[in-house]
Order: C-alpha cells, then structure tokens, then sequence
C-alpha cells in the first residue's frame, strides 16, 4: 500500500532553523504550537488553523514557497548578491530581455552591466572635466601674462582655442549631469531595497554614496567657481 505523504513531510526537523522558521510562520497567522515542535504538533496547528480559517492546503503552498525564498536569500547572500523588485515599463522590460538574449547573459548580468559601466563614465568624466578645467585655468593665466604685449595672430589664436575648450567643456559638463542622473536613478533604486541588504553590503552602499554625494558636491562647487568667473 502507498504511504500518502503528510503536508510536512518537506520540512527537516533535524534543522533547528528550519524547524523555528515553520513554528513563526505559525505564530504570525496567529497559531500557536503546543508540546514538543514535532510533526504532530505541526499537524495539530494546521487542523487549528483550517477550524479557523479554513483552506488549510493554501498555507501549506504558501508556507513551501516562503522557505524557498528564505533560502534563496541565504544564498545570494553567500554569493554576495541581493533581490531586489522594481517596476518598469513593458518596453523597457522588453529591451532588456532582447539585450540578455543578443549578449546571451542572464537579466541581472546585463543590468549589472549597465550600473558598471555608466559608474566608470561617471569617475572618468568627472577626471576629464577637473583636468580641462585646470588647463583652462593655466592657459588663461599664461595668456594674461603675454597679453601685456600681444601679437594680434596669437590673441586670435588664444581666442579660438579658448572658444574650443569651451565647447569642449560643455559637452563634458552635459554628458556629467546626465551620467549623474542615471546614477542618481540606480541608487535611489537601490535605496528603496536596501533593507534586504546584509551589513556588510550596507555599509559598502553607504561608502559607495558617500563617495558620489563627494562628487556632487565637487561638481556644483566648480560650477560656482566657473559662475563666479
């Protein structure tokens, strides 16, 4: 004759932390174990909790798939990863699946991708716009000093060349605020599930943000000095 397997046969009671896990599961629909946490008395709750609110094979399912993402948080965890939920767009959501496919890695693999990639353009442009700024500064303090004596073809020549670092200068400030927009947008999308983050990544984000808001700042302080002149 075929045993029928019970509704708890799933659960190790040799695991401590699985064991204690199921019982507060219990405890949060308001059921409490009595005697020792065994099968039976797990089996005494659930008839406890069909007498009162019936449909007892819904939180057997229920409670199966809560343990399932239990341990699947204890291992992205260990892999040093994170779950994170976030609404997009129907066409975004399908951009992204074509860019997994075309670069043949999972979702996830592509977005991270695209955080480490638009983060080094950011560091990268905020390198290029503080050195262009400083080669602007010494090109106008040197040409202050032959101005007294100018040349009309090198005064031209000054001219033009401030004109294109200028313009160079603006594209590198544009292409700036925009990398810090994005930036901006994937951190405060990471702020809002940082809860699920351990410790340790916790207090790597608030390094990593800290850093950025530095970088911020940096970046308006230069863009009143540029105002002032």
């Amino acid at each position: 004759m075929v045993q029928t397997k019970g509704p708890f046969d799933w659960i190790n009671f040799n695991n401590m932390d699985m064991v204690l896990w199921a019982e507060g599961y219990f405890l949060d629909k308001k059921i409490i174990l009595k005697g020792q946490v065994d099968k039976a008395s797990f089996e005494s709750g659930l008839a406890l909790y069909k007498l009162q609110y019936g449909n007892e094979l819904l939180l057997v399912r229920n409670m199966k798939d809560a343990w399932r993402s239990v341990i699947q948080r204890q291992k992205n965890r260990k892999n040093g990863k994170v779950s994170i939920t976030y609404p997009i767009s129907t066409q975004h959501h399908s951009k992204l699946r074509k860019l997994a496919v075309d670069a043949n890695l999972l979702q996830s693999q592509v977005l991270e991708n695209l955080i480490d990639n638009n983060f080094q353009n950011l560091i990268e442009q905020k390198k290029i716009a503080k050195s262009t700024e400083k080669e602007k500064k010494e090109a106008a303090k040197a040409a202050k000093q032959a101005l007294k004596t100018p040349p009309i073809d090198s005064y031209l020549k000054f001219q033009k060349s401030n004109e294109e670092k200028d313009q160079r200068i603006e594209i590198l400030s544009n292409n700036f605020s925009s990398l810090r927009s994005h930036c901006n947008k994937l951190l405060d999308l990471i702020e809002r599930t940082s809860s699920l983050f351990s410790k340790d990544e916790q207090k790597n984000y608030r390094q990593l943000t800290e850093k950025l808001n530095k970088l911020n700042a940096n970046k308006v302080d230069d863009t009143k000095v540029k105002d002032q002149q």
